[in-house]
């Protein structure tokens, strides 16, 4: 089992009116036994994708191409493990059908020839993205990088971390906002509970006036009644 972090540049076709920006893709590939586990981060949106390609998916895509598995399978990690890419392979994160991302690797040399077709779901991090940055940054090489590729590794690890620090504290002002929400709707609540129980004692203090009303009523009935009686008996 490895796992290697590299970045990748998206292909793009410029009309006139577009600037000349070069997004990248930062690709993070776990290679096991049976299959590779695939985490994506394209610059140009801060979309994380994440994704596995099983190996027969790869030995089908050799016989396809009529290549040997070995040589293909060998080729394929070649294009996925190299830092900015291997020579003569373009590589793109599809988006032209919003609901099927496609991360694509083509191999350019005289004609077009499509390596890789995978299919992508939309993730909302890449922590494990980050944290194989960070391991691969501590290993210790096993040559003496020169010292474009130390700088490469720096920038990589520092855009990562910047992402993830804007990630939290995006997560941290939504957080602030549903508690004041929170606290306000908490606050609603207590108000009309408090306007339920003075309208509950407001009720039983006029029940308790009528019912005082209606004994004076009933009791002043009943000594009229008792004057009639004793004037009927004289």
């Amino acid at each position: 089992m490895s796992t290697f972090v590299v970045k990748l540049l998206q292909r793009s076709q410029l009309s006139h009116s577009q600037i000349d920006v070069k997004p990248f893709i930062y690709v993070r590939s776990k290679w096991m036994d049976d299959d590779v586990e695939l985490d994506f981060l394209l610059t140009c949106d801060n979309q994380n994708y994440r994704s596995s390609l099983k190996y027969d998916e790869l030995r089908n895509g050799a016989s396809e191409l009529e290549q040997p598995y070995d040589a293909f399978f060998a080729e394929c990690k070649n294009a996925l493990t190299t830092h900015m890419g291997l020579r003569g392979f373009d590589y793109e994160i599809c988006l032209e059908d919003a609901e099927k991302p496609a991360f694509k690797v083509y191999k350019c040399e005289g004609y077009e020839t499509l390596y890789l077709d995978v299919p992508l779901r939309k993730v909302s991090n890449c922590y494990q993205l980050l944290d194989a940055a960070i391991e691969a940054g501590q290993q210790k090489p096993q040559a003496a990088p020169d010292s474009e590729s130390e700088a490469q590794i720096t920038t990589s690890l520092a855009e990562y971390e910047k992402y993830v620090r804007e990630s939290k504290l995006k997560e941290q002002e939504l957080l602030k906002k549903f508690l004041l929400l929170l606290n306000s709707k908490k606050a609603h609540i207590r108000e009309l509970e408090s306007q339920l129980e003075k309208k509950g004692s407001s009720g039983k203090n006029n029940q308790r006036t009528s019912s005082d009303e209606e004994d004076e009523a009933y009791g002043a009935a009943t000594q009229a009644m008792n004057v009639d009686d004793d004037n009927d008996s004289d």
